[in-house]
C-alpha cells in the first residue's frame, strides 16, 4: 500500500515540477519573443538600406504576383519562386526608386539568407547576406563585401552564372575558390531576385 502511495506522491511531484518549468519557459520566451523580432526586424532594415538606399521600404503582398519562372534550366542556378521570402518596395520623395528582395537558397550548410536590392532601371544594387551557416573560410566567404561586390550594377536583364576562373562575360560571377556550392546558391537566389523584379516590375506598367 506504501508502495503505491509513494508512487502516486511522486508522480504528483513530477506533475507539478513539469508544470512549474512549463511556465517558467512560457514566461521566459514571452519576454525575449519581442526583442528576437524587433532585433531581426533592425537586421532586415539595415540590409535593405545597405543594398538600396530609400527613405522607406514598403513590404508587397506577394500573393498578388504570379511568379512563374521558367524552371527547366540547371537547377543549380535556375530562378525558384519558393526561395522569395519578401518583397520591399523602396521609395524616396514620393518615387519609387527599386525593390528589395529577400530570398533563402540553398547552401553547403543550409539555407543562405540574402537580400538583393535592384533599382528601378533594372541595375542590381548590391546584395547582402544576412544569415548563412556555410563552411568557416569557405562558403562563409560569401558575406565578404569584396566577393559580392561581383554582383553591383549587373543588369537584371538575363541570368548569371558561375564560372571558376576570371569572368570573360558581363553575366558571369567567378566562384569563391573551394566553395562552388555556396556560390551557385547565392547567385540562384540573385537570379530568382532579378525574375521576381521583372514579375513586379511588368504587373506595374
Amino acid at each position: 500500500m506504501n508502495s503505491k502511495n509513494d508512487i502516486l506522491k511522486t508522480g504528483i511531484i513530477l506533475l507539478v515540477v513539469t508544470g512549474i518549468a512549463a511556465i517558467v519557459l512560457g514566461f521566459f520566451n514571452f519576454i525575449t519573443e519581442r526583442p528576437i523580432a524587433k532585433q531581426l526586424e533592425n537586421t532586415n532594415m539595415e540590409a535593405m538600406k545597405a543594398v538600396l538606399p530609400a527613405e522607406q521600404y514598403t513590404k508587397l503582398d506577394l500573393s498578388k504576383y504570379k511568379f512563374n519562372f521558367d524552371t527547366s534550366g540547371d537547377s543549380k542556378l535556375t530562378p525558384d519562386p519558393k526561395l522569395i521570402e519578401e518583397i520591399n518596395e523602396g521609395k524616396s520623395s514620393g518615387n519609387v526608386v527599386g525593390y528589395v528582395i529577400k530570398v533563402a537558397p540553398q547552401g553547403f550548410g543550409g539555407p543562405i539568407e540574402e537580400m538583393i536590392g535592384i533599382d528601378k532601371d533594372g541595375k542590381i544594387t548590391g546584395i547582402k547576406i544576412v544569415n548563412q551557416s556555410e563552411t568557416p573560410g569557405l562558403g562563409a566567404k560569401s558575406e565578404d563585401a569584396n566577393w559580392n561586390k561581383q554582383y553591383k550594377d549587373k543588369k537584371a536583364d538575363k541570368d548569371l552564372t558561375v564560372v571558376k576562373t576570371t569572368p570573360t562575360q558581363d553575366n558571369q560571377i567567378q566562384a569563391i575558390t573551394g566553395a562552388t556550392i555556396t556560390s551557385r546558391a547565392v547567385t540562384k537566389g540573385v537570379n530568382t531576385a532579378i525574375e521576381a523584379y521583372k514579375v513586379i516590375v511588368g504587373s506595374n506598367k
